[in-house]
This record gives structure tokens, C-alpha cells and sequence, in this order.
């Protein structure tokens, strides 16, 4: 039976991943790289710092540290999102409805925390979680079960016991590892495909999920 739900953040509950893309085109253009041609699903899910490494390794880069550019982009979209952070689609009613139903909920991020609590309050949910959890105090970001581990041990809760959504692979595969159950909800363009298929539900759309009948199992409708 599952007790707990985790939901990441970008990509899920936020519509952050313009502000993503603007922050690192623009940071990297100030060192002299254009990422227009080669920003694409290859960092979706990874902390900032790995991402930042991934770039680093393809086009190596002087005058400013990792961590310097790791700081000027988080710095940025906390910026981007404090202006314009909005909700996915079914975002607010899914959180609304699972906390009604006295669900313990908790954000589970790779995210920074700070880029967590700002988008949260932005959107007006943070006061609806009762644990929000980044991969930044991890040894190891996702796609490895040390955050949502984590997070599972804040909640009080036993890993098999929780639900997870998540938007990318990285993440899913995170959250499967961790022995959770865990619903995707890709982007569009990656509904129809197969890369999905290891996870134990697959929805357009938070509205998609069925909070009534999952409420009434506490369960998920078997895989057809």
C-alpha cells in the first residue's frame, strides 16, 4: 500500500525548464560557447554541478571556475523563477487533493534547496510539503536512490510504501532504484515512446492521475 507520494520538481511541478535554457545560453555565452546547437535531454534531471561538468568536458572553458559558473546559473534562474515561476498542468489540484486526504507529501529535487523554496512559495505549494529534499546534499546526484533514500527516511517512511512522479529518466530510474513506484510524466514529444516503459505508470499530465481511484486503493491500476 502506498503511504507517501514524492514529486520532483522541474519539469513536474514547474514550468522551469525555459528558465533553464535561458540561464545556461546565457552563461555559457558569456564564456564564449553556444549551447543554442547542443542543449537538448542529455542534463534533463542532473544537478547543476554534473551538468556543468558535462559541458565542461565537451567544450572546456577559461577565466571562471565550475563552481563560479555553477553559481552564476543557479543565481540566474532563481531570478527567472521568482519572476515568473508557474505550475504544470494539474499541479495545484494533484498536491491540493493528496494533502486533503492527509498524504504525507515531500519535493525531492536535484534542484538546489534554495531554487526549491522559491519556486514552491511562487506557485503558493511549499506549505503543502512536509519534507523538501535536494540532490545537492547527496555524494551522489540522481539518476542514483541516495535523494529519494533520503527523503523516504525524513518522511519516516519505508521506501517500498511511496510513489514518486517524475518527469525525466534520470529521475525515474533514481526513484525505481530506490524501490518506489514511480509515475512518469514526460514531455509530450516522449509520451509515445518506450523509453518510459520500466516505470509503473506513464500520464500526459499531473491532471491525468487518477486521485480518486488511487485514494480509494491506495494503489496503481495494473499496466496494460
Amino acid at each position: 500500500m502506498i503511504q507517501a507520494v514524492i514529486f520532483d520538481m522541474d519539469g513536474l511541478l514547474i514550468d522551469s525548464e525555459p528558465f533553464w535554457k535561458t540561464a545556461d545560453l546565457e552563461i555559457y555565452r558569456r564564456l564564449g560557447i553556444d549551447l543554442e546547437k547542443h542543449l537538448n535531454h542529455e542534463t534533463t534531471g542532473l544537478r547543476v554541478d554534473a551538468a556543468v561538468q558535462h559541458w565542461y568536458q565537451k567544450f572546456p572553458w577559461q577565466g571562471r571556475t565550475l563552481l563560479e559558473v555553477e553559481g552564476d546559473i543557479i543565481d540566474r534562474v532563481e531570478e527567472l523563477m521568482a519572476a515568473g515561476a508557474t505550475p504544470k498542468k494539474g499541479a495545484i489540484e494533484l498536491v491540493q487533493r493528496l494533502h486533503a486526504a492527509k498524504i504525507p507529501l515531500a519535493v525531492c529535487s536535484s534542484s538546489p534547496l534554495r531554487l526549491i523554496q522559491v519556486a514552491l512559495k511562487k506557485i503558493g505549494l511549499i506549505d503543502f510539503f512536509s519534507v523538501l529534499h535536494s540532490a545537492e546534499h547527496e555524494e551522489y546526484g540522481k539518476p542514483h536512490p541516495a535523494a529519494y533514500l533520503s527523503t523516504a527516511r525524513l518522511m519516516g517512511i519505508d521506501p517500498s510504501g511511496i510513489l514518486v512522479f517524475e518527469d525525466s529518466i534520470i529521475g525515474s530510474i533514481s526513484g525505481k532504484a530506490a524501490r518506489m513506484k514511480v509515475v512518469a510524466v514526460p514531455e509530450e514529444h516522449y509520451i509515445s515512446s518506450t523509453k518510459f516503459d520500466f516505470c509503473d505508470g506513464k500520464i500526459s499530465s499531473l491532471a491525468e492521475f487518477d486521485v480518486e481511484a488511487f485514494l480509494k486503493t491506495r494503489g496503481l491500476e495494473s499496466k496494460r
